[in-house]
Parts: structure tokens; C-alpha cells; sequence
């Protein structure tokens, strides 16, 4: 037990901390106020949120607004996972005929540029440029 003490003791000498000086205050509720929906909408700890504050050694910092997902962004998830899946199922089942001899080759072709084509729309209500 003892020698587990001086081993931690040890450590802590060794390894200087980054962050070795502590301030701790605290505010009234009118005083902290101002603060409230900054730190909220920061998606920091208050400790960070005024360790920036101080650090940087500015009267602002830079608020981004967490993003949560709501219901509908959830909904809209699941169904484009959802649409992904059923082309994945297609493309296959469309390779395994080609190769299989069950569909010609221009069978084959129109299927790849209309898989092509949805995945081309898709793309362009989700926003990316491919």
C-alpha cells in the first residue's frame, strides 16, 4: 500500500502537468446569465467554454451551434438507408444474371444506366456533387 502511494507520488513528479494552476470561482445567477445560452448552444463543458474565454484572452468566443437530428432528419435517414439497400440488392441480383447467362447483354447495360441514374438523382437531392 505504501509503495503504491510513492509510486503515484513518483508519477506525478515526473510527469509535469499541462494544466497545473487551478481557478475556480463561482457566479449568482444574474451574473452567470449572460453566459447561459452560449455555453448551451456550444456543446462545451462551462470549464472549457471559460477556459477559452480566458485562454485566448478575448470577450468573445465563438459559439457554433450544436446540431441535433430531429425526428424528420431521422425519418429521411432510414428511408435513403433504406433506398441505398434496395439498389445494393438490384445491382447484385443484375450482376448474378449477367453472369449466369439470364439476362443479354443489352438487358444488362440498360439495367446498370437505370441503377446509374437513380444513384445520379439521389445524389442530387442529397446534395453531393458526384
Amino acid at each position: 500500500m505504501e509503495a503504491d502511494k510513492q509510486s503515484k507520488q513518483q508519477q506525478r513528479e515526473r510527469k509535469p502537468r499541462e494544466k497545473s494552476i487551478v481557478i475556480s470561482f463561482r457566479l449568482s445567477e444574474s451574473a452567470y446569465a449572460p453566459y447561459k445560452e452560449p455555453v448551451e448552444k456550444s456543446g462545451l463543458a462551462r470549464s472549457e467554454f471559460f477556459r477559452q474565454l480566458f485562454s485566448d484572452n478575448t470577450s468573445k468566443v465563438v459559439v457554433t451551434e450544436k446540431k441535433t437530428a430531429t425526428e424528420d432528419y431521422n425519418q429521411y435517414l432510414h428511408l435513403v438507408n433504406k433506398i441505398s439497400n434496395n439498389i445494393n440488392q438490384l445491382a447484385r441480383l443484375l450482376n448474378g444474371a449477367e453472369k449466369s447467362g439470364n439476362v443479354t447483354a443489352q438487358q444488362y447495360l440498360t439495367g446498370l444506366n437505370n441503377l446509374n441514374s437513380i444513384r445520379l438523382l439521389l445524389n442530387a437531392k442529397l446534395g453531393n456533387k458526384e
